[in-house]
């Protein structure tokens, strides 16, 4: 299972990400120096399943795992445990075995760039790093050796726009693919890197033998190759794929030195767009489907749809037309879609159902339409279905009928006193949580027994603009009750500074609790 290396805007979200409610993460075991509980961030853009317990789970704010079924979280350091910089923008698993990439922002005299971070990888389930930088080039790297030639090649001077965003795991290589550092592979555990040609914008295959006479060069044309910009890459025996800017490569490594590759565009074959950015391998009844999210890039008529081959891209096919994907997981014959719009299911890979928002027995929930990863699990029994979106973690065990909500919130009880607190703040109704249409902000609370709840909310002036219905709890925790930022008549407030006033009522007696929120637009 491939998940989307999130390219175009997802990685705004790597700055602060407000915490909420749902089962809140609780300590575990860990080493103050090396760790900590929770999540970092509740950005969760990819989730990778390893062993018999482990978890690991990428977020814009690092590496995270949980090796109890998502009961207790730990985070970890990235600088004492040899990780990459920044957020997490490609993991990948295999046996014992995790690689990780990392991604963070640099300001340039063009504005903020995107700037890889580093990998890590760890033999042993996590339990020790290697950090291997960012595999740049020399300034005077102008060729590679590859089937026997000398090819020309751009060196990669600087990590900016150098973002790894995938990475494939065989027995013999690593894979990584980036936008500016294309298809590269390492055999020594990151310490030597081989950039691999992939055919140019103009030829549909690249066979062994013939001579190589373009240039491997990421650049716009004509000066450069769309081809030569990575986004998604699986691997496996033989066999490697590869997203990019201009379509899907289907390579078969030859040997060594040499890979024949043969690329399908949305001019030479019916995928539905250019921009290739999550890969797939389904296996089912003894087929092998190849899936692909093909987005639309330059070329006339192209379009938002799934592409998919189940004979090794002789053919090709497009499902749930229109939908942006982000990536996938595959439970036998059955294909779960992470997208724009939610999470899809299908029995069949043509006919789509879409799961309802994601809401835990709190009354709590996922506050995003947008579902970034998704994972299937079976260790513990009977199958989890596990999301992650820039809201949280949800899991079900009975297809979506209950979940359980998974977010990391700082507590309301500050130095042994009870408190509230809105996230997030400054609130932008239009940006924030935005599930159908409307925003959402928490107001989080502590109770220390049974109690109902009620939200008011005021304006600067001290007006009333909205109120909710008493909600009862019946037990002490921490909780949240969650606004729209729309006034009583249905309309979004303006921009200004808000009071919000939670009443809690115990045994006849009520107490007040404030909080100031900041309301754009």
């Amino acid at each position: 299972m491939k998940n989307l290396r999130v390219v175009l805007g997802l990685w705004l979200m790597w700055g602060a990400i407000g915490f909420a409610q749902g089962t809140y993460l609780a300590k575990y075991a860990f080493d103050p120096n090396k760790s900590y509980p929770g999540l970092p961030s509740n950005a969760v853009t990819q989730l990778a399943i390893q062993g018999d317990s482990l978890t690991w789970i990428a977020t814009g704010g690092g590496l995270s795992y949980t090796r109890d079924f998502g009961q207790n979280y730990t985070s970890l350091y990235a600088a004492a445990n040899n990780l990459p910089r920044g957020g997490i923008s490609a993991i990948e698993v295999k046996d014992s075995i995790i690689w990780v990439a990392g991604v963070f922002d640099s300001n340039t005299t063009v504005g903020s760039m995107q700037t890889g971070g580093g990998l890590a990888y760890s033999k042993d389930y996590g339990t020790t790093w290697t950090f291997v930088p960012q595999p740049v080039d020399s300034a005077n790297a102008y060729y590679q050796v590859w089937d026997g030639q000398q090819v020309r090649c751009l060196p990669i001077v600087t990590p900016v726009s150098f973002t790894t965003w995938d990475i494939a795991l065989t027995d013999d290589y690593v894979y990584i693919v980036s936008w500016a550092g294309g298809l590269r592979r390492s055999a020594d555990w990151g310490r030597t890197w081989e950039r691999v040609p992939l055919p140019p914008d103009d030829l549909d295959q690249l066979n062994c033998g013939e001579p190589i006479t373009f240039e491997i060069n990421p650049r716009d044309p004509p000066d450069g190759n769309h081809n030569h910009k990575g986004f998604s890459v699986i691997a496996y025996g033989d066999t490697i794929w590869v997203g990019t800017a201009n379509g899907i490569n289907f390579g078969i490594i030859e040997r060594p030195d040499c890979i024949r590759w043969r690329k399908y565009t949305a001019q030479n074959s019916p995928i539905s767009g250019n921009f290739v950015v999550a890969l797939g391998r389904q296996l089912s009844g003894g087929r092998e489907t190849i899936w692909a999210v093909t987005l639309p890039a330059e070329g006339a008529g192209e379009y938002y749809a799934l592409s998919k081959t189940q004979d090794a891209g002789l053919t090709w096919s497009t499902t749930l037309i229109g939908e942006r994907g982000y990536g996938f997981a595959f439970d036998d014959s059955i294909v779960y879609v992470a997208t724009e719009h939610g999470l899809y299911k299908s029995l069949d890979g043509e006919n789509w159902a879409v799961y309802r928002p994601a809401i835990d027995e709190d009354g709590d929930g996922i506050f995003t339409n947008q579902v970034y990863t998704v994972a299937i699990d079976h260790r513990e029994g009977q199958t989890f279905l596990w999301m992650g979106t820039a809201d949280g973690i949800a899991k079900t065990a009975d297809d979506g009928v209950n979940w359980n909500v998974m977010r990391y919130a700082e507590s309301p009880v500050r130095n042994g006193k009870n408190t509230i607190y809105a996230y997030p703040n400054p609130f932008i109704p239009t940006r924030h949580n935005v599930l159908n249409g409307d925003g959402h902000v928490r107001i989080r609370f502590h109770l220390d027994s049974q109690a109902t709840v009620r939200l008011e909310v005021f304006d600067f002036a001290m007006e009333r603009v909205y109120v909710s219905e008493w909600t009862s709890y019946a037990s002490s925790g921490d909780y949240n009750l969650v606004w729209n930022g729309r006034n009583s008549q249905g309309d979004i407030v303006a921009n200004g500074t808000y009071f919000c006033k939670l009443v809690q009522r115990h045994n006849g007696k009520e107490t007040e609790y404030w909080s100031k929120l900041i309301v754009l637009k």
